[in-house]
């Protein structure tokens, strides 16, 4: 693989856990000190953006033609070693629009980066379906990150079954779990704009929520490492 990645979700479908799996994205990466920079996109809710302050945000809610202010994530290559990008609901079609009219997959070896795309599995069917859509356009021309995020049941056997899956696996995608966390400790660093990994250490949290932090990143940091060639250069 190149130097650099650019790290996205190419997923519309809202709901489904994008932000929360870019945070912990954010916080795997930060502590393996990767020169890192980040975006978001989500001009309705910047939820990333509130958890990550350090996060640029851009504008994404226009015509085909403006696009190129995501010019932005490419540029930010220049002088970090990984961009990881928020995306917003309903915000999929732009990034694929962006990258078809900028022919960025044909560019990956030119500018020395590797595209990868991080899909969220649940048992959506919409969410399975918009994955494989993206999955026939882009196949093998990007690099594959599968999340399978576990908030709402135990199994997710509708993605595990489907089709979807199995063509993933045919092209390399590498596989992660996130687990639920707790509710209550969830809500809690939502309100007061912490990541998980910042809420083991933040005086803010009740030392409950502290824990249950400290254990939920640990687990991250496991399934990240299997992923770790793939999203940290």
């Amino acid at each position: 693989m190149s130097t650099k990645r650019l790290i996205l979700s190419p997923q519309d479908r809202g709901g489904i856990g994008k932000s929360f799996v870019a945070t912990l994205l954010y916080d795997y990466l930060m502590d393996a000190k990767v020169k890192l920079k980040t975006f978001d996109l989500d001009h309705a809710n910047s939820t990333f953006k509130r958890l990550v302050p350090e996060a640029e945000f851009i504008h994404t809610d226009v015509d085909a033609h403006k696009l190129a202010v995501l010019d932005r994530l490419v540029s930010a290559l220049e002088t970090v070693d990984t961009v990881l990008v928020d995306n917003r609901a309903t915000g999929g079609s732009k990034l694929l629009e962006y990258i078809k009219d900028s022919r960025l997959t044909d560019l990956q070896k030119a500018l020395e980066f590797d595209l990868v795309f991080v899909v969220i599995a649940v048992d959506d069917r919409d969410a399975i379906s918009q994955a494989a859509d993206v999955l026939d356009d882009y196949g093998k021309r990007v690099s594959w990150l599968v999340v399978k995020n576990y908030r709402d049941s135990t199994e997710l056997k509708m993605f595990d079954e489907s089709d979807t899956r199995k063509r993933l696996r045919d092209f390399g995608a590498i596989e992660v779990e996130v687990p639920c966390l707790s509710e209550i400790t969830k809500n809690r660093l939502q309100m007061l704009n912490l990541t998980v990994g910042n809420g083991r250490f933040s005086e803010k949290l009740h030392i409950l929520d502290q824990s249950r932090c400290v254990r939920f990143h640990a687990y991250m940091q496991n399934q990240f490492d299997k992923a770790r060639k793939l999203i940290a250069p």
